[in-house]
Formats: structure tokens, C-alpha cells, sequence
């Protein structure tokens, strides 16, 4: 199960892409934060495995809940006899000390840094709230998180207005030490025909750093490649691998309402997306609602070739995209096909090479990733 914990609406940055929207100073009081605790506890059994995210806003503004929220978890985890207990923080770093990453690590808080890429993308879109440059504050405290924990995720918003910069933006932050980056489309940008055309020539870009930094002996991890990749040797996702859009995860905010994502909060005023208040439980007519239909493919999807390893069962990415949790919009769909071409082709490459890094990461060091593995005629036709 994932519980999410929104700590606070404040952040220090003014990223106008920012889908949480409106920035103000309510924090998670420590009877809500308690409440959610306790309801989502009660929902486990012994053996069970359970992840708490930290967010905001900016979470680290709200450090002393953290710290506190995340040390009652870990009392009651532990006296649940859970299998697995970690927590989870999405921080644009600003604010990431040393002490604060030391902290972080010793009490199994795995952190992702939001990060833009170069600082002409970055500037653009990731600005203090004062409109001055955060790049240089955030590279210091991506540096911090790499020294403790070389596996820290990297998070590149790609924008319409920094799409000619991706490719450049994915090989300076892996040029950082970075291994594992998510390169996200910004679905609610304004996408004209020129800047789609950019994105697929950058996507095609990016699938040539993948290559050359395998070749190059390091292995990394870009998650829209390597989700397709994995998910063709899989014979197709699992259904561990799908969106548990409001049953495996919930999100509460300040106010105790609860969503089926924490994306989907936002300024905690849209009554579309709350499926519940921590005092009442989840509203499970409105929930099911949601994800009956969210779950059923429509015709369209149907006919892709691409559709059992697509994220179309994603609901706050078909939200962002549609406006609806159960339909993928366009751009969604296109991202997902360029992707699935992608990782289509650089696997062929590495592959038919024969590159070490590449067979002992999808092949030799997962049984479940090769459980089923392609043949060499299906690489062969895959990719361009």
C-alpha cells in the first residue's frame, strides 16, 4: 500500500507548470496526519509492505513534520511486524542539507530530486517564487542526496517551452552522477505541431545517450525507455506494474481529504478528485465509479499495438492529459508510442552488440524481466 501525506501548500519555487497550483501556508495538523495513520494501519496485516510519501508544496519546508509523522510510521510499523516499511520525499533539493539527507537515509526515506536539466530549462521553469535562479541551490543539494545515496531519482519536467533542451537536460544530469532519471512530459502545456516534432527528434536523442552511456560501460535507468523495455520482455505489464489509482494508494491532504493520487490535490478545492475525508473513509461507490471505467479500455486502445505495456491505465496522467482519469489524451498516447519506438530500437542495437551492461541488466540479473525474453527475430524487427 502507499500512503501519501501532502505536509504542506507552501513551496519556496514559483514553477508555473506546478500542478499542486496556488502556493499558501497550511500545514497537515498532527491530529490529521494521526487519523491518517491510524486508518491506513488498520488496513494492513502483518507480512503486509507499506511506503509513506512526503509532499507538497515543498515538504522539506515542513521538516519538523517529516521528521515527526515518519518516526510515529515507523513505531507502528514495526509493532505491526509489517515485511516492508520505507518512506518516500519529492524535494526540489533547495533546501536539502547534509544533515538533513544523513537524517533522510538512516530512517529508510528514499529522496527524488526535481531537476530541470541545463539552467536555460531550468531557469525557465523552476524559478524561487522571487523569479531569481534556483539551478545552482538545487545541483548543490542533488549533490548531497548523490553522496548518500548514488540511486537518488532525478525528476526533468519536460515543457513545451524547453523541449528543444531535453536531450542536452537528460545528458547533463546523468553527466551529475545521476543513474536513474524520469523524463515527464508536461501534459497540460499548450503542444502546437512544432514543438510535438521537437519532442520526437529530442526523444530520438535521448534514446542515443541511453546507447552511448551503455556502451560506455555505465547502466542507467530513463524511465520511459526503459518501462518499455522491460514491459516487452515481460510479455506486457503486470498488473503489479499498473497504477493503483485510489485502492493500493491514497493520498490525504491538509484539510483530511483524501485523493486517489497525490497529484490530484492541487490547492485541496476540487471536489472531483476527493474520494473521501479521513474522518468518513473512502467514498467506495464514487471510487469505484472512477476506476470501472478507468480500467476498460476503449476501442481505440483496444487496437495499439503498444497497449499492454502503456501507461493508459494511469489516472492522474489521463487526468492531466484528458481531463478525465479513465480516457489518455492525445499527447499521452503520442509520448507512450514514440517511447515504445524508442526503446525498441536501442534495445535491437544493444542487444544484437551483444553489451554486456545491457544482457546482465535485462537478462541475466532478473529472472522475472527475462522469464520470457524476446527471440532474436522479434529483436531483429524491432526499432528502425
Amino acid at each position: 500500500m502507499e500512503l501519501t501525506l501532502v505536509l504542506t501548500h507552501a513551496c519556496n519555487l514559483g514553477c508555473p507548470y506546478c500542478y499542486m497550483g496556488r502556493k499558501f501556508g497550511r500545514r497537515m495538523p498532527e491530529q490529521i496526519a494521526e487519523k491518517a495513520l491510524a486508518w491506513t494501519f488498520k488496513r494492513l496485516r502483518p507480512g503486509d509492505e507499506l511506503q509513506i510519501g512526503y509532499f507538497g508544496g515543498e515538504p522539506l519546508m515542513a521538516w519538523d513534520l517529516l521528521q515527526k509523522y515518519h518516526l510515529r510510521a515507523m513505531k507502528m510499523a514495526q509493532a505491526k511486524g509489517l515485511h516492508r516499511f520505507k518512506g518516500t520525499v519529492t524535494t526540489n533539493a533547495t533546501l536539502l542539507t547534509e544533515e538533513k539527507m544523513d537524517w533522510l537515509a538512516a530512517h529508510d526515506v528514499v529522496v527524488a530530486v526535481s531537476l530541470d536539466g541545463i539552467r536555460a530549462a531550468h531557469d525557465a521553469t523552476r524559478p524561487f517564487v522571487n523569479g531569481r535562479s534556483s539551478h545552482k541551490e538545487t545541483l548543490r543539494g542533488l549533490r548531497v542526496a548523490l553522496a548518500r545515496a548514488p540511486l537518488t531519482e532525478v525528476i526533468c519536467v519536460v515543457d513545451s517551452s524547453t523541449v528543444a533542451h531535453m536531450a542536452e537536460s537528460a545528458r547533463f544530469i546523468l553527466d551529475q552522477g545521476v543513474r536513474v532519471l524520469s523524463l515527464s512530459m508536461n501534459y497540460a502545456a499548450a503542444w502546437d505541431e512544432t514543438s510535438l516534432r521537437v519532442y520526437e527528434a529530442q526523444l530520438e536523442r535521448v534514446g542515443d545517450e541511453f546507447e552511448r552511456r551503455f556502451r560506455s560501460g555505465e547502466d542507467v535507468y530513463i524511465a520511459g525507455i526503459d518501462a518499455k523495455i522491460i514491459g516487452r520482455l515481460k510479455g506486457g505489464l503486470k498488473e503489479c506494474d499498473r497504477c493503483s489509482f485510489g485502492v493500493g494508494e491514497v493520498a490525504v491532504a491538509p484539510s483530511g481529504n483524501l485523493y486517489p493520487c497525490e497529484r490530484l490535490v492541487g490547492e485541496d478545492n476540487d471536489p472531483a478528485w476527493v474520494i473521501g475525508h479521513i474522518d468518513r473513509g473512502v467514498d467506495t461507490e464514487k471510487l469505484s465509479g472512477i476506476n470501472r471505467r478507468r480500467v476498460a479500455l476503449d476501442p481505440v486502445c483496444q487496437a495499439c499495438a503498444i497497449k499492454d505495456r502503456c501507461m493508459n491505465t494511469c489516472g492522474c496522467s489521463n487526468a492531466f492529459s484528458s481531463g478525465d482519469a479513465a480516457v489518455p489524451g492525445a499527447l499521452l498516447c503520442l509520448s507512450e508510442q514514440l517511447n515504445a519506438r524508442v526503446a525498441d530500437r536501442v534495445a535491437k542495437h544493444l542487444f544484437w552488440e551483444g553489451n554486456p551492461v545491457f544482457l546482465r541488466k535485462y537478462y541475466y540479473e532478473n529472472e522475472l524481466h527475462a522469464a520470457q525474453p524476446p527471440t532474436l527475430m522479434e529483436l531483429s524487427a524491432a526499432g528502425d
